[in-house]
C-alpha cells in the first residue's frame, strides 16, 4: 500500500477540529505522525498517510481544500466532495475525557495508537495540544468522545500499550444509573 508523508498546517478553529480522526473514517486510511506541534492557536503535523493509492489520493485532496497543505499545488488532485456533514455527528458524544498520552519507549513512537483507538473504538479522537517527535518521543493532550463505556475501553486499552496515561478528571457519569 502507497505511503505518503504530508506536512500539515492549521491555525485557529481549524487546529481544534479532530481531522486526522476525520481522515480514517472518512477515507479509510492509516494516519501515523511522525512529529506534532499542537497548541490552541496552531497545529503543525507531519503524517504519514497509508491507504490505497485512491484513498490516499482523496484523503490529501481533502486536506488541500481545507487548505491544511501549505506550499503544495493541488493540481492533479481531485476535487472532493464535502461531506454531507462531519463524521464525528454520527458518534453520540455524551462524555469527553481529556487525557495526557506521553511515550516511554521508542517503539512506541511509531505506533499509529491514537489511529487504532479512533478505529477500534466508537469515540471521537481529537488531539488538543502536542509536543511529539518520532525520534524523541513526547506527549499528545487528546480529549476522547463518546458514550462512557467506549470511553474507558479506549482509555484501558491505552493502558495496554505501555504508554503513560493521565487523564485529567478522576471520575466521569454519564448519570444513566441515577
Amino acid at each position: 500500500m502507497p505511503v505518503v508523508t504530508v506536512n500539515l498546517t492549521a491555525t485557529g478553529e481549524m487546529a481544534q477540529r479532530p481531522l486526522l480522526w476525520r481522515l480514517g473514517r472518512l477515507f479509510h486510511v492509516v494516519t501515523h505522525i511522525r512529529r506534532a506541534r499542537i497548541s490552541e492557536e496552531v497545529a503543525c503535523l507531519t503524517v504519514d498517510i497509508e491507504g490505497s493509492q485512491n484513498e490516499v489520493t482523496q484523503a490529501k485532496a481533502y486536506l488541500h481544500a481545507l487548505g491544511l497543505l501549505p506550499g503544495e499545488s493541488g493540481e492533479n488532485l481531485p476535487v472532493p466532495s464535502p461531506p454531507p456533514q462531519p463524521p464525528e455527528t454520527t458518534v453520540s458524544q455524551s462524555v469527553t475525557i481529556r487525557v495526557r498520552i506521553a511515550t516511554v519507549a521508542a517503539e512506541q513512537n511509531r505506533a499509529p495508537l491514537l489511529y487504532r483507538v479512533g478505529k477500534d473504538f466508537d469515540v471521537v479522537v481529537n488531539i488538543v495540544r502536542a509536543a511529539f517527535d518520532e525520534e524523541e518521543g513526547g506527549y499528545f493532550e487528546v480529549d476522547l468522545s463518546g458514550p462512557l463505556s467506549e470511553v474507558q475501553r479506549a482509555i484501558a486499552y491505552l493502558h495496554t500499550t505501555g504508554v503513560q496515561v493521565y487523564p485529567y478528571q478522576r471520575s466521569v457519569t454519564d448519570y444513566s444509573n441515577l
